[in-house]
C-alpha cells in the first residue's frame, strides 16, 4: 500500500490549513487604499504561496518600490489585527492528529513571518501540537517557488524526499513542490476556485480528511 511507503507531510500554513484568503486579501486592498495603489484580482491570485515582501514587490509600481517596507507593515498590521476571523479548515487539526498517531511526521512549510506564525498559535492553540515542526520565512533565503523553503525542511524531516508529499493550496505551492522534486497535493476546498495552471494530473483534494484515500492510491 502506499501510505507505507510515505512518512512525511509538509503542509502549507495560509490557506491550506487555515482559511486566510480573504483576509490577506482585504489586507492587501487596505494597504493598497492607504498608498493610493490599485490592487488588481490578478494581483490578489499571484500573491498565493508566496512571502508579503514579494508580494509587495509585485503589486508596487516601479515609482513606488521605495515604499516596500511600509506596505508590507500596513498589509501585515491588518492582517494580524483581523487574524480572529480567520478559521482553521475542517478535519484539518483531526487529520494532522490522527496522522501523528500513526507515525507520519506532520510539519508546516510557510511563506509567512515568523510574527504572524507565532500570532496563528496564539489564536489557534490546536495548532500548537506542531509548532515546534514549523519553517517560516526569515528561516530560509530564497522565497518560493524557490526550493529552499522545502529543502530546509525535508533536511529537518531526516527523510529522504521520496518518503515526503506537500500540500499546498496555490499554484506557486505546486511549483515549490516542483523545483524540491517532491510529491505535491492540491488542496482546494470550492471547486469554483480551482487554478487551473495546476495540472489536472496532480492529486486534488477540498477536504482534509480526502488526505486518506489520496496516499492510498497510485497517483504517484
Amino acid at each position: 500500500m502506499f501510505m507505507k511507503k510515505i512518512r512525511g507531510i509538509i503542509y502549507d500554513l495560509d490557506g491550506t490549513i487555515i482559511s486566510t484568503e480573504k483576509l490577506h486579501e482585504s489586507g492587501w486592498i487596505y494597504a493598497g487604499k492607504k498608498f493610493n495603489i490599485n490592487i488588481s484580482k490578478e494581483m490578489l491570485i499571484d500573491q498565493k504561496g508566496i512571502s508579503n515582501k514579494a508580494a509587495s514587490l509585485m503589486m508596487l509600481p516601479g515609482d513606488k518600490k521605495h515604499l516596500l517596507e511600509e506596505f508590507r507593515k500596513a498589509k501585515m498590521k491588518y492582517a494580524l489585527e483581523n487574524l480572529k476571523k480567520a478559521r482553521i479548515f475542517p478535519y484539518a487539526i483531526k487529520t494532522i492528529n490522527n496522522l501523528i498517531q500513526r507515525n507520519y511526521k506532520i510539519w508546516i512549510c510557510t511563506a509567512a513571518y515568523k510574527e504572524f506564525v507565532k500570532k496563528v498559535l496564539h489564536v489557534f492553540g490546536d495548532l500548537k501540537i506542531i509548532e515546534n515542526n514549523i519553517v517560516w520565512r526569515e528561516m530560509y533565503k530564497k522565497d518560493k517557488p524557490s526550493p529552499d523553503a522545502l529543502n530546509l525542511t525535508i533536511k529537518k524531516m531526516n527523510l529522504p524526499k521520496s518518503q515526503v508529499i506537500f500540500i499546498g493550496d496555490a499554484f506557486n505551492d505546486y511549483k515549490t513542490g516542483v523545483n524540491a522534486k517532491i510529491k505535491f497535493i492540491y488542496f482546494c476546498p470550492n471547486p469554483e476556485n480551482i487554478d487551473l495552471r495546476v495540472p489536472k494530473t496532480i492529486p486534488l483534494i477540498s477536504s482534509h480528511r480526502e488526505i486518506y484515500n489520496i496516499l492510498k492510491e497510485s497517483h504517484f
